[in-house]
C-alpha cells in the first residue's frame, strides 16, 4: 500500500495499502476476468498501527533564545520516537549555537520523549508533535547557564513533507524556539489497516463485498516516497468463491498537486502543508497477476482504488481466486 499525508498546525495528519489476492484454480474450467474498484471515499484507515519516526539534520531558518534572535545559528539535532496505540516514547539530542544582541548563546543537551500531541487517533495516535516534559537541555548565555524548565516539543515532519521546515520549541514559545528543515525524516509503519467497500464484475457477474488490508511501509519524507507490502482479504463477497486472501507490493509518492498550506495552525509560515498520497503496484496470487492504482484524499485518511488484472481467473465450483488493490495510508497529517 502506500501511505503518507501531512498537515496540521501541529495538528495535522498519511500510510497506505494495496490489495492482493489468493485463490485456487481448477483445470478444464472456464476462465473469467475479475475487475474490482473501491469508489473514492468508500475506503479509509481503520488502524494507524505502530510508527517509528527518525528525524534529524537540516538548516536553521530562524531561532530565538529568551526572546532574542539568534544570529548565524548552527544546529544539530536528532530524534527517534515510537508510537504504539496512545503511548509515545523516544529520545533525542540538540545543539544550537550562535549570537544574540547579548552575546554568545547556546542550547545543548538531550531529551526523552514522553508523549505526543495527536492530530488524529485511529487505533493509534498520529502525532502532530513529540513532547519531552523534562528535557535535559542547558541554555548558556553571557550571564551563565540554566536548564530549560519548559516542556520541549518537536513538530512531526509528517506535517510538512519534502524536508520542509518544522518547529522545535519550548512550549512557552519564548525560552527556546527554532524553525529548521530536516535532512532525515523517515517513518516505519507496521500493522496499519485499511478497509473499503468493493464493487465490480467477475466475468459477467456483478459482485461486491468488503476488503481489509494489513501492511507495513517505509516512508521517506525527504524524498516524498514510500514502499509497502502486506496482506489483503476479501469478505462478505456476494460470490462466496471470492472470499479469499492474498498479498501485495507497492510504491507510493506524495503529490505536490492539490497540497494546501496549513501554517495558520502552527502560527509560523511555511511550517505546515496538507497533502494527499498516490499508490501503485502489483499483486500476485497463484497464476493470476495484476496492477493497481490508489488515490488518497487530503488528508490521506480516505481513498479510492482501481484494480486491473493482467490475466484471467479460473474457478471450479468450490474454489476461486480474487485479487485487488488498495493502497494503505500515506498518512496525511491534518484533520
Amino acid at each position: 500500500m502506500n501511505t503518507s499525508a501531512r498537515n496540521t498546525a501541529l495538528t495535522a495528519a498519511a500510510i497506505l495499502v494495496l490489495l492482493g489476492g489468493s485463490a485456487s484454480a481448477f483445470a478444464n474450467t472456464p476462465t473469467q476476468q475479475l475487475n474490482l474498484s473501491v469508489p473514492f471515499g468508500y475506503g479509509g484507515v481503520t488502524n494507524l498501527g505502530s510508527q517509528t519516526y527518525t528525524i534529524g539534520g537540516g538548516s536553521v531558518l530562524g531561532a530565538t533564545v529568551n526572546g532574542l534572535q539568534v544570529n548565524n545559528p548552527k544546529l544539530q539535532y536528532f530524534l527517534v520516537a515510537t508510537v504504539s496505540g496512545t503511548t509515545t516514547s523516544g529520545y533525542g539530542t540538540i545543539r544550537l549555537t550562535g549570537t544574540t544582541s547579548a552575546g554568545q548563546v547556546s542550547a545543548t543537551g538531550t531529551f526523552t520523549i514522553n508523549a505526543d500531541s495527536p492530530v488524529a487517533t485511529i487505533g493509534s495516535d498520529l502525532p502532530s508533535a513529540f513532547i519531552s516534559y523534562a528535557p535535559n537541555i542547558s541554555i548558556t548565555t553571557r550571564t551563565g547557564s540554566e536548564s530549560l524548565s519548559q516542556p520541549f516539543a518537536i513538530e512531526s515532519p509528517y506535517l510538512n513533507p519534502f524536508g520542509n521546515p518544522i518547529i522545535l520549541s519550548s512550549l512557552d514559545g519564548y525560552t527556546l524556539s527554532i524553525v529548521a528543515t530536516y535532512s532525515i525524516g523517515t517513518i516505519v509503519w507496521q500493522g496499519t489497516q485499511v478497509q473499503g467497500a468493493l464493487a465490480g464484475t467477475y466475468g459477467t457477474e456483478s459482485v461486491s463485498g468488503i476488503v481489509t488490508d494489513t501492511g507495513s511501509e517505509v516512508e521517506d519524507l525527504v524524498a516524498g516516497t514510500a514502499y509497502d507490502h502486506g496482506t489483503t482479504s476479501f469478505s462478505q463477497m456476494t460470490d462466496p468463491a471470492l472470499d479469499v486472501t492474498g498479498t501485495y507490493t507497492g510504491s507510493d509518492t506524495i503529490p505536490t498537486a492539490g497540497a494546501t498550506d496549513c501554517s495558520s495552525m502552527t502560527g509560523i509560515p511555511g511550517t505546515c502543508t496538507e497533502t494527499g498520497f498516490q499508490s501503485s503496484g502489483t499483486w500476485s496470487a497463484g497464476s493470476l497477476h495484476g496492477t493497481y492504482a490508489t488515490t488518497w484524499g487530503v488528508p490521506a485518511l480516505y481513498f479510492g482504488s482501481t484494480i486491473t488484472s493482467t490475466s484471467s481467473a479460473s474457478f471450479g465450483n468450490h474454489g476461486g481466486f480474487v485479487s485487488g488493490f488498495f493502497g494503505l495510508l500515506a498518512f496525511f497529517h491534518h484533520l
